[in-house]
């Protein structure tokens, strides 16, 4: 297969021209028309990678009252996540009972897509005083024999785990140890804790500037240290959550090959306003915010293509591309997705000049 006469944007350049598609991988990349399937006027871009993300299209991963009914929700929620061009994702819990987040993991491990590409837990092991929307009746403390049970029964999917390292230094060296991703967030952590934390080898900021200790001059906290030491920090570009103004500086003080756009989705995205949840906790949307009874932000409704529209329109399309595919596959190891460059996953969205999803082709195959 071959798709030709499109604007490539490759993390080095872009340029009009032909992607050679054979056996589900990028064969090769060139500039200039070709036979093939001519998709003059369209942007090509991979497949977007949204390392934390809920829920969407009314299908949430930690809603469910059966095994059988999460098995079917996650694989929904695949097919739905396609429309808005990701390719690979990590479905995320939130704080849930200790038996009902085994029953999640058990399930993962049940499903062999490399589409999800493992389990991200965003709690139990958090800050009460920064749960956010999180249930802090189940935060617990640090566990290694829960995460050791998770590990197992989602038959090694576990890639990441969000920390508060303030509950135990320990807890993010033995996670580090096991081979998994530690992000630090909801968490109250000081400057200096947290700057150990990522020394230890934390290598990702949950949804900086949300559910942290906040910056202060006097105490800058876990936020300068993530500037400082975080390889990897995870931003939620919805405006909401973080002031455009304040994504855009951010960009600019980290670079592009730091930051990871996320959604932090929930059920709500791609729906209308309505009465929702995450988790066990009851949800309200009202013009697009997700908000708890307290009026606390509860993930977003953002999707992965406004997501990088938005980042597109801030910083160009290039930088769009890096923070959205190419750096969230890079901070999980998945070496083989995440740009479009020969022996890559031919995972490739194709966008209108307004930057909506047009076609989605995954390992070379067209599904959306």
């Amino acid at each position: 297969m071959k798709i030709t006469n499109v604007k490539i944007v490759t993390p080095y350049k872009e340029f009009t021209g032909t992607i050679e598609v054979e056996s589900g991988k990028i064969k090769r990349v060139y500039e200039g028309k070709d036979r093939g399937e001519d998709m003059e006027g369209l942007i090509a871009v991979p497949g977007f990678v949204d390392v934390h993300t809920h829920g969407i299209g009314g299908y949430d991963f930690t809603s469910w009252r059966s095994v059988d009914e999460f098995l079917g929700n996650l694989l929904k929620m695949r097919e739905i996540y396609v429309k808005y061009g990701v390719t690979t994702f990590l479905p995320t819990t939130v704080t849930l009972p200790k038996e009902d987040l085994a029953e999640a993991c058990k399930a993962v491990g049940e499903i062999e897509d490399p589409s999800i590409a493992g389990l991200h837990l965003e709690g139990p092991f958090i800050s009460e005083k920064h749960a956010g929307a999180q249930d802090v009746r189940y935060i617990r403390s640090p566990d290694m024999t829960e995460v050791r049970r998770c590990v197992e029964l989602s038959k090694n999917k576990l890639r990441t785990v969000t920390v508060a390292p303030e509950k135990g230094l320990e807890f993010v060296s033995a996670l580090v140890g096991m081979g998994i991703h530690v992000s630090i967030g909801h968490t109250d952590a000081d400057y200096e804790t947290a700057t150990k934390a990522f020394l230890l080898g934390a290598d990702r900021t949950t949804h900086i500037f949300n559910a942290m200790r906040p910056f202060h001059h006097r105490d800058p906290g876990v936020i300068l240290a993530s500037i400082n030491y975080s390889p990897y920090i995870e931003i939620i570009p919805d405006f909401i959550h973080v002031d455009k103004e304040l994504v855009k500086f951010l960009v600019k003080s980290v670079g592009r090959e730091r930051v990871v756009g996320v959604t932090d989705s929930i059920m709500a995205a791609g729906l209308s306003d309505g009465e929702y949840t995450l988790g066990k906790v009851e949800i309200t949307v009202k013009e697009g915010r997700a908000l708890t009874k307290e009026g606390k932000l509860a993930g977003s409704t953002l999707t992965m293509d406004k997501a990088f529209a938005n980042l597109a329109k801030l910083t160009g399309l290039y930088d769009a591309v890096m923070m959205t595919s190419y750096n969230p596959a890079k901070a999980l190891g998945l070496t083989d997705r995440g740009a479009l460059l020969p022996g890559k996953n031919a995972d490739i969205v194709l966008l209108d000049d307004k930057l909506r999803v047009v076609k989605v082709y995954k390992n070379g195959e067209e599904i959306g």
